[in-house]
């Protein structure tokens, strides 16, 4: 097991995506599925980067998530609490996950990995660190990891999972497991504007289901963690900028 230092391939600032996985992007045929893919933001900027041969492919919850497929990009509803389809199974050269695993309780995040590693294939999986000792951590952004970690609490899964990720990968018998964490600047850490503004846009519509998920589940949180929630990480975000991290695990199961 080791952690690794530069990712294999960015995205871009804007949309904070990254493949730590050392896949061949220019391999013909390349097949890379994308679980909770949402308006499917890394398969847009994988696809011009890879062969026209290459199939993409999104899985989420909902088909009302997915825009209209476009190229070789395609969409499936998948949970990823249930065994994958034969479509979906043992078929991706890489297969990445992001942020969830901490909604995976009815099975467990390690049965749901499982349910992911395909014989020969790399699984990268994206979750956040909910630690909150951070270089940039304001009352306000600790409100918001309070929140978060008590909701992942909440369903079972414990708000220390990402902890656990490493043994969910062995579990699952991969090999050549990596470790990276990557920090996610917001606001004024940015020193750009139009990034700064593109890194709270997000927020406007997570942060109120944040809240009113927090309130209504067992957080066990004070009264006083919800005054003024909205406006003091706002400007908490663009006066001292804030700064989430994620941790990213890549691991390949043998063929």
């Amino acid at each position: 097991m080791s952690a690794t230092s530069d990712p294999e391939y960015i995205l871009g600032d804007a949309t904070r995506e990254v493949l730590f996985a050392p896949v061949q992007l220019d391999k013909e045929g390349l097949r890379v599925l994308d679980v909770g893919c949402a308006d499917e933001t890394l398969l847009r900027g994988l696809q011009k980067d890879v062969p026209s041969s290459a199939q993409l492919v999104g899985a989420d919850v909902m088909k009302s998530f997915f825009p209209p497929s476009k190229g070789n990009i395609s969409f499936q509803v998948y949970d990823v609490c249930d065994p994958p389809s034969e479509e979906l199974k043992e078929a991706f050269d890489l297969t990445h996950i992001r942020y969830i695993l901490s909604g995976s309780s009815k099975v467990g995040f390690s049965q749901a990995v499982k349910n992911l590693a395909a014989p020969g294939g790399w699984l990268q999986v994206q979750e956040m660190d909910l630690d909150p000792n951070r270089p940039v951590a304001g009352p306000a952004w600790k409100d918001v990891n309070s929140c978060i970690a008590g909701i992942i609490d909440a369903v079972a899964v414990g708000a220390d999972y990402f902890t656990r990720l490493d043994k969910a990968f062995e579990d699952a018998a991969l090999e050549n497991i990596s470790i990276q964490t990557v920090d996610l600047p917001m606001g004024k850490l940015l020193d750009d504007e139009d990034a700064a503004r593109e890194s709270w846009e997000p927020w406007v519509l997570v942060l109120p289901n944040i809240i009113e998920t927090a309130r209504s589940s067992n957080t066990d949180l004070p009264d006083s963690t919800f005054d003024n929630f909205y406006e003091r990480f706002q400007k908490e975000t663009f006066e001292q900028g804030a700064l989430f991290r994620s941790i990213i695990v890549t691991g390949q199961k043998a063929a």
